[in-house]
């Protein structure tokens, strides 16, 4: 005679295959989420250091236009140099250590908010009499610890 039970529950055997199948899928999907998020961070930050560099140039652009409009010359307040400055800036500040900015309220600047890991320079030079280049570089930090530098360049014309 037989004795004809019904197995109940997993062996041992059956729960190490289940966990081996369960991880195999699981690993990849993981990893996959791990790198998007991390990508998500890095666009970010580049979206940021872009619109930090141009921000740079466009106050430069900012003063040349104030100097016009206050019967000074285009290049006023202009000298050659690297400087740093904040999005309200109506002159350059001197570099010097060149403090990391600051986020408050949506806006970066060196007084006050939360510390951020972009710096930004502005770099002038005069071409000629009439030109100036500007150069402003923003730079962080990467997660692994490498520098990263976005930096865009514009030149200014006495063309009023």
């Amino acid at each position: 005679m037989f004795n004809n039970h019904r197995q109940k529950g997993f062996t041992l055997v059956e729960a190490m295959v289940s966990l081996v199948i369960l991880t195999t899928a699981l690993g990849p999907m993981l990893y996959l989420a791990n790198s998007a998020v991390n990508s998500a961070y890095i666009i970010r930050d580049n979206m940021i250091a872009s619109g930090l560099a141009q921000e740079g140039v466009e106050v430069v652009r900012a003063i040349r236009d104030a100097n016009w409009l206050n019967g000074q010359t285009f290049d006023t307040g202009l000298i050659d140099g690297f400087y740093r400055l904040e999005w309200n800036s109506t002159s350059l500040l001197a570099l010097s250590s060149n403090p990391p900015l600051k986020l408050d309220n949506g806006l970066y600047n060196y007084s006050f908010g939360t510390i951020t890991p972009f710096s930004r320079t502005v770099t002038i030079a005069k071409i000629n009499a009439g030109e100036l280049r500007v150069t402003s570089a923003v730079s962080w930090t990467l997660r692994g610890g490498s520098i990263k530098t976005i930096q865009t360049e514009s030149h200014l014309f006495n063309w009023k």
